[in-house]
Order: C-alpha cells, then structure tokens, then sequence
C-alpha cells in the first residue's frame, strides 16, 4: 500500500473526527473511522475507513491506545499544574 503524500513528500494525516468498533459474529472486531481532510470538513468528516481486525490485533491496538492516551493525559496535566504568571519561578 503507498500512503498518500502532499506535494513536499510528506505523508498525509488527517484528524479523526470520531471511531467506533464492534464485534462481528463473535468472531471479528470492525473498527470505523470517520476523518477530515480538509478543515471545511470538519466536524462530521468527509472520509470513512473501515477495517475488520482478529481479537488479538484489536487487544493489543486497545492497550497501545490506552498508553498513548495515558502519556498524553498525563503531559497535559503537568502543563495545566505548572505555575502561572506572578512568581519568579524559584522555589517557594
């Protein structure tokens, strides 16, 4: 598979606008993405991906997705606890 590519080279990204999976049969997850390519797209999306997964693959995109989420929860709330304006930025 090429990914696609702008006209400097680089590979496309598009924000997701919003996810759902479910079991199929018991026996498959489907994932389905809905995403943005431009921003006069946004917020329902203009592109749909739709991919079927083995349990095991969805587990472990599961615990990958949980991690990253947690790093960047856990990122955001140290900027949002850092000092603000007012002190010197020396210890008290």
């Amino acid at each position: 598979m090429t990914a696609e590519r702008d006209a400097t080279g680089r590979a496309m990204v598009y924000p997701t606008v919003s996810c759902g999976a479910e079991a199929v049969q018991d026996s498959i997850v489907v994932m389905d993405l809905f995403m943005a390519t431009a921003p006069e797209h946004m917020p329902k999306g203009d592109r749909r991906v739709v991919t079927v997964l083995p349990p095991e693959l969805a587990l472990n995109l599961a615990q990958q997705l949980t991690a990253a989420a947690e790093k960047v929860q856990a990122a955001r709330a140290g900027k949002v606890t850092a000092p603000s304006g007012g002190s010197s930025g020396s210890p008290a």
